[in-house]
């Protein structure tokens, strides 16, 4: 075989491996090594060196994502201050040809059988009629590549309506309402343009919500105006039918003193005991915080830009859609676009993030995660480098997941500081 001809036929096989390693994302080394003997008549030991190659080469350039974040507009028809969203525009709206480059760049990176897209916003159900496009793109899209799709949606429910959750309830989106409490903190925050609270037009959705999604999870986002009220918040959210939480500090550019953190972590101890009584009442409620141990460490970092990306209306690519949501181009830390290209390597650091670790950190008996990347940006002006104020709100989450694992081996005296 001349030279020429030799090239070619490598030039072939390399363009084959590359359709291959494509199209079957889950694929196995060994059934590759057989494909290639028997399509191309070379010998297992050339067939497995020409794999391990490939394989080395893909690891290099692999995101190996699991999930991605669809932000279909950044604008809202509410105007909640402590929003992460800093500057809305309501003319930023993701099209179909973004939202389909970003499915794609989704599925043809995982790394995994199921993976998971999250609508959010602004507020995703602002684009409704998108979404209805959205879902069976992804679908028929993963069925070629014999990958699942999970659906997540983030919404603040004022537009929720019988025809969304039916859509929602029939293609599977499993829906999180952004709900602060009762209706003195719900609405503090939570208004329309026109400054009108909008808890009650939520609380008397969610009878119909649980008829298409029985089990309903909430994001309550704690302000440090409402510190005093978390317990009251809590029981009127459980009051209302709500299964799952999500509860969270109002972390950003403003600062909570250790007093208020002090009072959060106080507060905090007075909902796990609550928790833990409505289990063991059979009451049906989750909440994920108070059933970690506090001594499970998952590494330096979280999965943003690592296995999870987050994609903006206009197909700017960033770690997580918080980053995106700051104001400095530094701080977004875009990667590229859908559009035009990602550059894998600029998400080198998030991939590796214990290569940034301070110091100080590594010296810490207090193993953490590193925090929130966009509230240590706001605070220190370093992805990587956390606040006080996140070190001491990790030290307020490992404590009360100490208690709660006290009250699960039996300690049941913890609950005795308060009925619910």
């Amino acid at each position: 075989m001349s030279k020429k001809s030799r090239g070619g036929w490598l030039n072939h096989i390399v363009d084959f491996i590359g359709e291959y390693t494509g199209t079957n994302p889950v694929y196995s080394p060994l059934d590759l090594t057989g494909v290639l003997q028997a399509k191309f008549f070379i010998g297992p030991e050339d067939a497995g060196k020409l794999v391990n190659i490939v394989e080395k080469e893909l690891a290099k350039r692999k995101l190996g994502l699991a999930a991605i974040e669809l932000n279909l507009t950044f604008n809202c028809n509410l105007t909640c201050a402590y929003c992460f969203i800093h500057e809305k525009d309501p003319l930023e709206r993701m099209t179909l040809t973004t939202a389909k480059n970003a499915i794609d760049l989704l599925l043809e990176r995982a790394a995994f059988p199921a993976v998971n897209i999250t609508l959010i916003g602004g507020e995703p159900l602002l684009e409704f009629d998108l979404i209805k496009q959205i879902v069976p793109y992804a679908q028929a899209a993963a069925g070629k590549r014999s990958l699942t799709v999970t659906w997540s949606v983030t919404t603040n429910g004022t537009l929720i309506n019988e025809e969304i959750l039916k859509y929602f309830a029939i293609n599977k989106i499993n829906m999180l309402l952004s709900m602060d409490g009762g209706e003195k903190t719900h609405d503090r925050y939570r208004r329309t343009k026109s400054g009108k609270g909008t808890w009650h037009k939520i609380a008397e959705m969610i009878p119909l919500i649980k008829m298409y999604q029985p089990w309903l999870g909430v994001r309550m986002t704690v302000s440090t105006e409402a510190i005093s009220d978390m317990r009251d918040d809590f029981k009127q959210l459980v009051g209302l039918g709500v299964n799952q939480f999500i509860i969270a500090p109002a972390q950003g550019a403003m600062c909570w003193s250790k007093e208020q953190i002090r009072q959060y972590g106080l507060n905090l101890v007075d909902i796990l005991r609550d928790y833990h009584e409505l289990k063991h009442r059979g009451i049906p409620i989750f909440i994920e915080e108070f059933e970690k141990d506090e001594n499970e460490y998952t590494g330096w970092g979280c999965r943003a830009g690592s296995t999870s990306l987050a994609v903006a209306p206009n197909g700017d690519v960033s770690p997580c859609s918080k980053l995106l949501g700051l104001t400095s181009a530094e701080g977004k830390y875009i990667a590229g676009n859908v559009n035009t290209g990602v550059d894998v390597n600029m998400l080198e650091p998030f991939r590796n993030p214990i290569t940034r670790q301070p110091r100080h950190c590594k010296q810490c008996t207090r193993k953490c995660s590193g925090g929130c990347y966009a509230v240590n940006f706001e605070q220190t002006g370093d992805h990587f480098t956390a606040s006080e104020e996140n070190c001491l709100f990790w030290v307020v989450c490992q404590e009360t997941k100490r208690l709660s694992k006290m009250i699960r081996m039996g300690a049941q005296s913890y609950l005795s500081g308060g009925k619910f």
